[in-house]
């Protein structure tokens, strides 16, 4: 009997050291390469985070990451909040969020990982050849009339992404520093909706997030080859209009460049951490450069020349 009770409690003590993988808190207690982790990014980034979540889960079947599309204010305050430990955005912490965060005394780890840009986009059929950063202030908060590339003088309608979106947050912060939009500047539902009506529409420009159209082999991109373009764009006392892409961001030519950030909370021994640094790292850098945008650390090449 005495016997028969011990084979049970060694059995029960085995079932209990089987049991503590499933009764596991896994977004607590994770490593680099495993356990859950929710993430939370600006929308205007999401072929490019889905594609670095995919990546990364491939590698590390383990890792499991859930994202959330939001915009860049709403996942810094979930980042404050401990609704996540990770975020990817288009901006950095604001003075007062760099207080909010001090003040619930939470070290948010930073790490720059590409460059992005907004961009405007006009209809393919659009008679105007550049426009001027002092011009697109004044379409954005006075007049809708510009004079096109034969003289004529002609009115653009003027639509957005998305309300709230962190495109629209960027124009008001540094572009037009506050002033009140014009009325001929409308919002539409997201950057689908932008782009179709700008193929429909030939004196609108719409302003996006160049990350959701930067990717040439998207189907997306091919849908609209030969309905939109990209506006050029000049900085402020320049002759040069520059498009927005990677050589343009790299060069610090174009006016409006973004940079995207990758935020955690966590710990260094953590999911949060490790996928921070995968999309800092060379795969990670990899897919930003195939899609489009500029990484922020380019990889050595070692080039060898032989001499006869």
């Amino acid at each position: 009997m005495i016997r028969k009770t011990n084979f049970f409690c060694v059995l029960f003590l085995l079932s209990l050291c089987s049991c503590k993988e499933y009764f596991k808190n896994d977004f607590q207690e994770n490593s680099p390469t495993s356990g859950k982790l929710n993430v939370y990014f600006d929308e205007g980034l999401n072929s490019h985070v889905t594609e670095l979540t995919e990546v990364f889960e491939a590698n590390y079947p383990n890792a499991h990451i859930y994202l959330n599309k939001v915009n860049d204010d709403q996942a810094i305050q979930a980042l404050l909040n401990d609704s996540c430990k990770a975020i990817i955005v288009s901006r950095p912490l604001n003075v007062q969020e760099e207080k909010a965060f001090k003040s619930k005394k939470i070290v948010a780890d930073l790490s720059i990982v590409a460059l992005n840009g907004m961009a405007l986009m006009a209809n393919q059929s659009l008679p105007i050849k550049s426009l001027s950063h002092e011009i697109i202030v004044n379409l954005l908060t006075k007049d809708n009339t510009i004079i096109d590339s034969l003289g004529k003088e002609l009115k653009l309608t003027i639509v957005f992404d998305k309300n709230n979106s962190s495109v629209l947050h960027y124009i008001k912060d540094s572009i037009i520093k506050n002033q009140a939009f014009a009325k001929h500047c409308n919002t539409l539902s997201n950057t689908n909706e932008a782009l179709e009506y700008v193929s429909k529409t030939p004196n609108a420009l719409a302003f996006i997030d160049f990350a959701g159209f930067s990717d040439s082999d998207d189907t997306l991109n091919r849908y609209y080859t030969n309905k939109i373009k990209f506006m050029p764009v000049k900085k402020v006392g320049s002759d040069t209009a520059y498009f927005p892409n990677q050589s343009s961001f790299l060069l610090k030519q174009y006016p409006y460049i973004r940079k995207i950030y990758v935020y955690k909370t966590a710990a260094e021994f953590s999911l949060a951490k490790g996928f921070q640094t995968f999309i800092a790292g060379p795969k990670g850098q990899h897919i930003f450069l195939k899609a489009g945008l500029m990484p922020t650390k380019q990889q050595e090449r070692s080039i060898q020349v032989k001499l006869n």
